[in-house]
């Protein structure tokens, strides 16, 4: 055997027939040769290990902006309730009322507190942290079904010791399904967070119409 075929170098660095010949500057580097091919290959276990962690830490990322737009839509219901309260302590302008104005400025404040009802429980789902634990009953078998080595839940269910022996055992490739399965959970709340935040602001808008009208209906009878 020539010594050109067992040198260690790979055929692929081997120099082409007339490259020594080209430019440097049309030379094609390793780094730009493999990098032509990047758009459509696969990506490897790593590659695909650290994609989910980030998408993991994407959906967390988005879990945090939903329970701050939920602290802010708190903050400002409790700012519309100070002035139904502030309306209540002009009592003398309430008893100057007739019954007829003292029916309709009780029904909107009915139908503030009904819509305040609602706000409050559209926080609460909001805020709720949920429950997605992920389902692999109709995981096809093979190498890579997840073994519950990072669910919490699967966790729990073992000894500090049999913990660390499902560690020593678990594949890349298992590692990655159970990473894929706990962002489409993630996914799930996310989705259920969004619409209750979504849920959350028409309310809010609802109570600020709604106490808009109550205090149009204030002044109007209080100068009548």
């Amino acid at each position: 055997m020539s010594s050109e075929l067992s040198s260690p170098e790979s055929v692929h660095d081997t120099p082409l027939h007339g490259e020594d010949s080209l430019p440097p500057e049309l030379k094609l580097k390793k780094k730009d040769f493999k990098r032509l091919f990047d758009p459509t290959r696969e990506l490897d276990g790593w590659e695909r290990y650290r994609a989910l962690i980030d998408a993991s830490d994407e959906a967390y990322d988005l879990i945090d902006i939903s329970n701050r737009e939920a602290r802010f839509a708190l903050i400002v219901m409790g700012g519309l309730n100070a002035l139904p309260l502030l309306l209540l302590t002009k009592m003398d302008i309430i008893t100057a009322m007739t019954r007829f104005e003292r029916m309709w400025m009780l029904s909107f404040l009915i139908g503030y507190a009904v819509l305040l009802l609602y706000f409050i429980l559209q926080a609460i789902e909001a805020l709720h942290p949920g429950r997605f634990r992920p389902s692999l009953k109709d995981w096809p078998a093979g190498t890579d079904r997840p073994i519950g080595v990072r669910y919490y839940e699967d966790v729990i269910k073992r000894t500090d010791a049999e913990h660390w022996a499902a560690w020593q055992h678990v594949r890349l490739a298992q590692l990655n399904a159970e990473l894929a399965v706990q962002q489409h959970g993630l996914a799930l709340k996310n989705d259920a967070k969004h619409r209750a935040v979504r849920r959350l602001f028409i309310g809010l808008r609802a109570m600020a119409a709604m106490l808009g009208a109550v205090f149009a209906m204030y002044l109007l009878f209080s100068w009548t």
